[in-house]
């Protein structure tokens, strides 16, 4: 099976993105105006980078990464990575570590002097595999 790793494209919406985003939180039911919106927003800056995974001519795995500019370390950056993901039936299949690869050499690439990123417990020991730390605790406020 070959795999291909790239930035996310208008028309993978409508090819299995958002039924891959679906194994993280329900999102195909997004309305068609409103996914091409975010589509554009994102596409249009340059600091918010959505990969995808695309075998047999489906989107089958995908992953993001937003980079934040800071005034601490001299107007360091830090990349975020989230929402990253690959359907069921290819899961094991290193389409994960893939991604992951992507995502933290497109962080160095545009300098970013950590690349950061939150994840369930039982997703630790993959992280920690690819050589992330356990560090602070995740908190969050809903709105």
């Amino acid at each position: 099976m070959e795999v291909k790793i790239r930035e996310l494209e208008a028309g993978d919406i409508w090819n299995g993105f958002l039924e891959t985003l679906d194994h993280l939180k329900p999102t195909s039911g997004i309305r068609r105006e409103k996914a091409e919106e975010v589509f554009r927003m994102i596409d249009s800056n340059p600091d918010h980078i959505v990969l995808v995974a695309e075998a047999g001519g489906s989107i089958v795995g995908t992953g993001s990464i937003f980079i934040d500019h800071k005034f601490i370390h001299n107007g360091g950056r830090v990349g975020h990575i989230e929402d990253t993901v690959v359907s069921g039936e290819y899961q094991k299949r290193g389409i994960g570590d893939m991604l992951m690869d992507a995502l933290v050499e497109i962080s160095a690439g545009k300098g970013c002097y950590k690349t950061a990123l939150n994840c369930p417990d039982h997703i630790i020991p993959f992280q920690v595999r690819r050589g992330f730390k356990v560090g602070l605790q995740n908190m969050r406020y809903d709105h």
